[in-house]
């Protein structure tokens, strides 16, 4: 730990040592305790710390204030949606998220420096303690005062830093005595550096930590050339400790509770919920055991039973959860996550259901539609965006109730299915594992499941940090490790920027790299941002070879040629050599890939500012992009995004490309610019379609959006959960696409002897009709088998006691299986087997036969190997078939010898 005692002095503060826990710790006071919990109880309940009292909104005016007002300048908040900028998490877990990757390696500047932020943030890590502990929550309010301090540009360190927290916590109202600095080491995302806990009557308000190392792959630790002040003061915290109420969730949207306990008809009992918060705050909720003990300790303490607790705090625990999931939910609707199956998407759903789980709980009779809309006014007061999206965010909201219900209903059989796996297994009790993977795969809550299971008289344990368990398996993205390869070569000049018109180029020859040929400059667009590479051909001394790929690896383009010639010529680096790529491939692809930009943009247009690109693949023939949509796209949706793109083509706007400084690009477009996929680097390239769209992409385009020619948009299916895929054209291919079309509906026109243009009435018509004589040879058809089945009942004969008929008859399996069903039920026949020319047969049995032990499904089945076949069924009801239908009669006259075996069997049994 480096030692940073020169401000604390100035300001009065001793280093102590804590005589419970052992850590050093400053203070003003003369106190033997480090002042965080479990070493000091919390001390503010019913107790402010404050003389006045603030809510959430006005902490969050005041710290922004109080920062501008000493140089910082407020910079407005990220999207909690992380993947906006960087590709390694999903979600905002911190204010220093805003800044990582690009700021914190030094490759970027910061957007201010110093800065401050009032920043939303989602951890998941623990939200199965929100609600019972009083202080966990799923979205808060981390302030961050931060400064990035360089060789060149130092800034401020750890003096100026203690100086404001203490400031920052003295000018709310706090008495200086009551603030502690606990020496601590703080570790993350592969930086390290010392840190300072500050506590207030047992609670931590904020960690202020000092960024200057990195951790090496052997774990030693490296300074780093930007050492990083990067505060955390958690504002929610603030407010519940100028309060003094029974917990955080009152302080922080005390209004959306006070509604929703109004909805409910909860009473609030301040002494237990403050006594449950108290307890709490002494101990590290990790797990089940944890809550538990947390329950008797706060029983005993207030000398009542278990169950007692249970009843007064389970109502309230499910408001707070209800009133924190709603705001974590309003973020991250409003700030374009969709939810899903997978990735960000998934975590929005998980909140989403448990919300709804515990409104069921509570008994309201009010939908998560009208819930979340109280959340909403509520947030619309500070964040003018919530109520931009608030249609938005209802919508949503309103489809997601729908499916969890369809979920709900279609997830018993599974479950059934399930336990009636696990039961043949030799199994008391469901597994964890097969209790996540129903959830996971089927969006089947656990308690829906112990619900199911409990009918069944079958053991489904429900583990209390269940939610928590699955959050952490999908918290992060899924980096694969790229193989890594080092070329000792300077980094190739791109042609194909400066003139997008050219067409042959003049190169040097550096190296050859296994079937790649490596120049110092080149034309050809090297495979990346889902454009396909361009091909043509490299002229070196006559020797012609064919650049059939290209690709860039740290800046290098490789150039595939064949191995034999490469054989022939790579003698000759240091020669200069010809290129020249295929235009007409080229140019495609460049239709194609501004069509996807003017693509996404119509679809932000009609769909709304959520869609936000998830893939794309461009081609020559056709391309596609992947949409992040909650829905499908309708066809009159669709028609809307396409005739748009098409009429900024005939606008023919210009498309400008720009190399712009990262830093001011995000500040001057926004994370709009990487709409097509985080790009890396300090400086991006931009490509602006003025009044349209704006993104970071290193493509080719056209040079305005009229060489375009025709979009078509030729289809759309949904691939995965939350997301939609539009495949088009552009260009010729969009005619082709357009022709082949027409094709279509004049071969099909053609097939009724009618005009193009008459085919869906002619169409509507052949279909009814069709319809109705289907429908009238059904009828037909049943007539027929009553027939037959009136003259074959004359046809019976008495077998121990049962009536027994079976016959060769003209008709398909589907009458087959009518007429003996018939037969047994109405017919007052015992056992019916009837088959017929083709080797297809059915049988039925009554209850009678069957309460003799008859089974109809082994007969069927022996009687259906007889030709060369197979059959089963049910003991009462089944079907078979053999290929040698020649062999029926026999196969029939079988089918009575074995009810004969069967009965006979039977009666010597002693079975009458």
């Amino acid at each position: 730990m480096i030692i940073m005692s020169v401000q604390f002095k100035k300001l009065g503060y001793t280093k102590k040592t804590c005589k419970t826990c052992g850590n050093d710790f400053w203070s003003i006071s003369e106190r033997e305790t480090c002042g965080d919990a479990p070493c000091d109880e919390y001390q503010f309940i019913g107790n402010p710390a404050t003389s006045e009292s603030y809510d959430l909104f006005s902490i969050h005016d005041i710290f922004i204030r109080f920062f501008r007002e000493r140089g910082h300048t407020p910079i407005r908040r990220y999207p909690v949606l992380a993947k906006r900028w960087r590709d390694d998490v999903f979600l905002v877990g911190a204010s220093i998220y805003n800044f990582q990757p690009w700021v914190t390696s030094g490759q970027v500047k910061p957007p201010a420096n110093p800065l401050v932020v009032a920043q939303p943030s989602i951890r998941l890590n623990d939200v199965d303690n929100v609600g019972r502990t009083g202080r966990h929550m799923t979205c808060f309010t981390m302030g961050g005062h931060h400064a990035f301090n360089s060789k060149d540009n130092p800034v401020y360190w750890d003096d100026e830093t203690v100086k404001y927290c203490h400031d920052f916590i003295t000018h709310l109202g706090i008495a200086e005595e009551e603030i502690t600095f606990i020496e601590s080491w703080w570790e993350g995302g592969g930086n390290s550096g010392p840190c300072y806990e500050v506590c207030v009557r047992g609670v931590e308000l904020a960690t202020l930590v000092f960024i200057q190392y990195r951790t090496t792959a052997g774990g030693e630790r490296e300074e780093i050339p930007l050492k990083i002040v990067d505060t955390g003061y958690g504002l929610e915290r603030f407010a519940w400790i100028s309060q003094g109420t029974p917990t955080a969730y009152d302080a922080s949207f005390g209004p959306v509770i006070e509604e929703l306990r109004e909805m409910a008809g909860v009473e609030l009992n301040h002494e237990i919920l403050g006594e449950n918060a108290q307890v709490a705050g002494m101990m590290d909720i990790e797990d089940i055991a944890d809550l538990k003990t947390l329950r008797s300790r706060v029983a005993e303490r207030l000398g009542i039973s278990l169950e007692d607790l249970k009843e007064a705090t389970e109502p309230m625990e499910a408001i707070y959860v209800i009133a924190d999931h709603t705001r974590c939910l309003a973020f991250m609707l409003a700030d374009g996550v969709i939810p899903s199956n997978v990735k960000e998407g998934y975590l929005a759903r998980l909140i989403l259901r448990r919300t709804i789980r515990f409104i069921k709980k509570l008994g309201l009779k009010e939908s998560l539609g009208t819930i979340m809309n109280i959340q909403l006014n509520f947030l619309s007061q500070t964040y003018p965006e919530i109520r931009n999206h608030q249609e938005h965010i209802l919508h949503v909201i309103e489809l997601e109730d729908k499916r969890y219900h369809k979920t709900i209903r279609k997830g018993h059989q599974m479950v059934k299915k399930s336990i009636k796996y696990l039961k043949k297994d030799k199994k008391d009790e469901m597994p964890l594992e097969m209790l996540i993977k129903l959830y996971d795969s089927q969006g089947l809550p656990p308690d829906t499941v112990a619900d199911i299971a409990r009918k069944l008289d079958f053991k489904v344990n429900v583990p209390d940090n269940f939610y928590t368990l699955v959050a952490a398996q999908h918290s992060e993205e899924v980096v694969e490790n790229e193989i890594s390869v080092t070329l000792d070569y300077p980094e190739t000049e791109l042609l194909f920027y400066d003139d997008t018109q050219q067409t042959e180029f003049n190169a040097r020859i550096l190296g050859v790299y296994e079937n790649n040929l490596i120049l110092d400059k080149t034309l050809f667009y090297p495979e990346g941002g889902g454009q396909p590479s361009d091909i043509g051909f490299l002229d070196v001394a006559g020797e012609k070879l064919k650049v059939s790929h290209a690709e860039k690896l740290d800046g290098i383009v490789l150039h595939q040629v064949d191995m034999d010639k490469l054989n022939r010529i790579k003698h000759r680096t240091g020669s200069t050599l010809k290129g020249s790529i295929d235009w007409n491939r080229r140019i495609s692809l460049a239709r194609n890939h501004t069509a996807t930009h003017l693509l996404v943009a119509a679809a932000r247009m009609v769909l709304g500012d959520h869609i936000w690109q998830a893939g794309a693949q461009k081609g020559v023939k056709k391309s596609r992009i992947d949409l992040s949509h909650y829905q499908r796209i309708s066809q009159e949706e669709l028609e809307e995004i396409e005739l748009a793109a098409n009429r900024w083509v005939m606008e023919n706007i210009p498309v400008t490309t720009e190399w712009m400084d990262r830093t001011e690009a995000e500040k001057k477009y926004g994370f709009i610019l990487y709409q097509g996929g985080v790009v890396p680097g300090k400086s991006i390239r931009v490509v602006q379609i003025p009044g349209v769209d704006v993104q970071a992409c290193a493509g080719t385009h056209c040079e305005q959006t009229g060489q375009i020619g025709l979009i078509k948009v030729n289809r759309t299916e949904r691939i995965q959960d939350g997301v939609e895929r539009l495949e088009f054209s552009a260009g010729e291919a969009a005619i082709e696409s357009m022709q082949k079309n027409d094709d279509l509906l004049n071969e099909s026109a053609a097939v009724y002897k009618v005009e193009a243009t008459q085919l869906p009435k002619t169409s509507e018509r052949f279909f009814t009709e069709w319809k109705a004589f289907k429908n009238e040879i059904k009828r037909l058809k049943a007539q027929m088998a009553n027939l037959k089945t009136e003259s074959l009942i004359e046809q019976t004969e008495n077998i121990n006691s049962l009536t027994f008929l079976t016959d060769e008859v003209d008709a398909d399996i589907g009458e087959l299986v009518k007429m003996v069903t018939n037969l047994t039920d109405d017919g007052g026949v015992d056992v019916v087997i009837l088959g017929n020319s083709e080797g297809k047969i059915a049988g039925a049995g009554s209850p009678k036969a069957i309460e003799r032990g008859v089974k109809i499904n082994d007969i069927i089945k022996e009687t259906a190997k007889f030709m060369g076949g197979g059959g089963g069924g049910k003991p009462h009801l089944a079907q078979g078939a053999g290929k040698e239908g020649d062999k029926l009669l026999e196969a029939l006259k079988f089918a009575r010898k074995s009810l004969k075996d069967v009965l006979a069997q039977k009666n010597l049994n002693g079975f009458s």
